[in-house]
């Protein structure tokens, strides 16, 4: 069991996905019901030496790419390790320094084992250590980390997506490019539609599909999965972009409120039907009181009005129509579900831990909080049914112990959508544990939902393919995507679809690929870039120099004082995040051209935007929009010193 320690994202997710933190700690599970197993604890001793930082770099990428796993090795007296090794995939392997000379133990040596896999599949591993004396280990509390995954995708062609539900036709799709969607949110009516990607807010109507009624742009929002939720009546949105959550009216991309907390990303939003209450599950650190929260406002106001602290991450939050109760679900070490009023941050119900070693994924209540459906994964019951009177009513063990990552609940509390990484789709009623209508598919599945009235659910995922599972006829349609399936949504009338694509909730465990067995000829090994380079900053945290100055990008560290030449003051630059980089550098280590955006000068690390009229920043809207033109000089109201 792990706390994932994210700046962000995304995964998460998804800029702290290259910043060192242990995103993929949650992950038990190799294969489908396959677990890893409990690693016996050291016994703690004065004499033990420090192990830390253990990761593995890129987290995530293709086969035939060179991994590095590393960690460092400190100890007080400064005695050199007897011996360093890494578990990788069941073997003790012996690991080297990463600079031969350093032997300063007190300040900390970091060692490295390289790594190039040549198929599809989980590398499970935990570093280990002695000085002789006593004895430790790195990235593991009960089990073993897992990194990198491999995709084969590029993941340059995502979209947010409307489809008709009665017909399974595309009414229209709005490329986002290398941007993964983090969610999709319909209005009762299907007339509004609210998407979020990295580093944007959308909102479409969907009647006039072929642009959005607005779009908000946060360049300098730290990077998490984050989430969308919509009103009712489409009245008003809730968006989290890692550490900002923010409040929009569906008449303006000027939020109504906007709150910011550092290391508080968010797994995901929520808002209810009345658009009177609005929360946000976030991560953080399991010592951080003020990290691991969940968080509930009004929309009067960014202030919260109570925050709860757990032990693990809330990967979700959902809420009542009328916003009374709250529910939320939490990953290792809590890994439990939980129910909140209101008008108290003290649990109503606090379960009992759902899983032996993995997170809870979803908890999902229903319109007038009578019931709460949950899912997770677990050999004991990966689907869970619970009461407000703090019943479990029941739960259902999916085929291997498979993750629900995917699972939804009718507004009346009678049916409940659920997928797998196993493949399976399910409708269940809440009066039995037993699947009224179930399929298969070859393929895991990541996101879901179900109609209002049961009829229908809709779900997607590392096939590329939306399905349509009817519960009458037992039928299936598909509609296919470029990309892997992660966000979906069905509005309260049934009418519409909406769909997203991305990879954030395909890192957290092994899942079905077409390419999964097969084995990667990796005569020419592709060579990351430095990681050093892709962070700006050294393994131990020491800041770089721009080294590329001259190379006609600006990039990483390099700004319009170290390095003139590059970062030309004639425009407002915005750097890439790290999360961007690696997609560039992946887009075209698949052999995508890069493509000139508009209002963009051309280069892979670097964006260098002018803004026309009309389309900069909104000075005293208290954000500071680099990515809109502001600055410190031209927009001193919004960018102060300590933006």
């Amino acid at each position: 069991m792990k706390v994932i320690n994210f700046i962000i994202i995304s995964f998460a997710i998804v800029f702290s996905l290259f910043t060192f933190n242990p995103v993929f700690s949650e992950i038990k599970q190799p294969g489908f019901g396959t677990t890893i197993g409990i690693i016996p604890k050291l016994p703690k001793t004065p004499n033990d030496p420090v192990l830390s930082n253990g990761h593995v770099y890129p987290n995530w990428g293709p086969p035939c790419q060179r991994y590095t796993y590393s960690t460092v090795y400190q100890d007080k007296e400064g005695r050199a390790p007897e011996y360093m090794k890494i578990y990788f995939n069941g073997k003790m392997i012996n690991m080297t320094k990463s600079n031969s000379n350093d032997s300063d133990y007190k300040k900390g040596v970091q060692y490295e084992y390289k790594s190039v896999p040549n198929k599809l599949g989980s590398n499970f591993y935990y570093f280990e250590t002695s000085n002789g004396k006593g004895k430790t280990r790195d990235s593991i509390i009960d089990s073993p980390d897992n990194g990198p995954v491999l995709f084969e995708s590029a993941f340059d062609k995502n979209e947010i997506a409307l489809i008709e539900a009665s017909s399974g036709k595309k009414i229209f799709s709005y490329p986002t490019g290398k941007e993964w969607v983090g969610g999709v949110a319909l209005s009762d009516d299907g007339k509004y539609l609210a998407a979020k990607t990295y580093q944007h807010v959308y909102l479409f109507d969907t009647a006039k599909p072929a642009k959005p009624l607005w779009q908000f742009n946060c360049p300098e929002c730290a990077e998490g999965k984050g989430g969308v939720d919509i009103s009712g009546d489409g009245s008003k949105i809730i968006a989290a972009i890692g550490e900002t959550t923010l409040l929009f009216n569906k008449s303006s991309s000027k939020p109504l409120w906007k709150y910011q907390k550092n290391n508080n990303n968010s797994y995901n939003v929520a808002i209810s039907r009345d658009g009177k209450y609005m929360a946000a599950a976030t991560m953080g650190e399991e010592s951080n009181p003020n990290s691991n929260l969940l968080i509930l406002w009004n929309d009067k106001s960014g202030t919260p009005l109570w925050q709860y602290h757990a032990s693990g991450n809330f990967h979700d939050v959902s809420l009542s129509n009328n916003g009374e109760l709250v529910s939320g679900s939490t990953g290792c070490p809590d890994r439990r579900f939980y129910l909140f009023s209101k008008n108290s941050n003290k649990p109503l119900i606090k379960s009992d831990p759902l899983t032996r070693d993995s997170p809870v994924h979803r908890a999902k209540i229903s319109a007038d909080g009578s019931f709460i459906a949950v899912g997770s994964e677990s050999d004991a019951g990966a689907v869970f049914l619970f009461s407000k009177d703090k019943r479990q009513v029941w739960k259902f063990p999916t085929p291997q112990g498979s993750s629900v990552r995917a699972l939804n609940f009718t507004p009346d509390g009678k049916y409940i959508g659920a997928a797998t990484f196993g493949g399976d789709a399910y409708i269940f009623d809440k009066d039995k544990n037993v699947p009224i209508a179930s399929w298969k598919v070859n393929a895991s599945l990541g996101g879901i939902d179900i109609a209002d009235d049961g009829s229908f659910i809709a779900a997607g995922g590392t096939d590329k393919k939306l399905y349509i599972f009817d519960r009458k006829t037992k039928s299936k349609t598909e509609i296919l995507f470029n990309e892997y399936l992660e966000e979906v949504d069905i509005s309260a009338n049934g009418k519409y679809i909406a769909a997203g694509t991305g990879g954030s909730v395909y890192f957290f465990e092994t899942y079905i690929s077409q390419d999964r067995g097969k084995i990667f000829n990796c005569s020419k090994v592709i060579e990351p870039p430095a990681e050093s380079q892709m962070t700006g900053e050294g393994r131990l945290g020491k800041q770089i120099t721009s080294s590329l100055c001259g190379d006609g990008k600006c990039e990483g560290p390099e700004t319009i004082d170290n390095c003139k030449q590059d970062c030309k003051q004639s425009f407002k630059t915005t750097n890439l995040n790290p999360w961007e980089k690696i997609i560039d550098f992946f887009k075209n280590l698949f052999g995508k051209k890069n493509e000139n955006l508009k209002g963009e000068k051309p280069g892979n690390t670097g964006i260098q935007k002018e803004y026309p009229k009309g389309k900069e920043g909104v000075c005293g809207n208290d954000l500071c929009e680099p990515g809109l033109g502001e600055s410190k000089q031209s927009c001193p109201k919004d960018c102060s010193a300590g933006d």
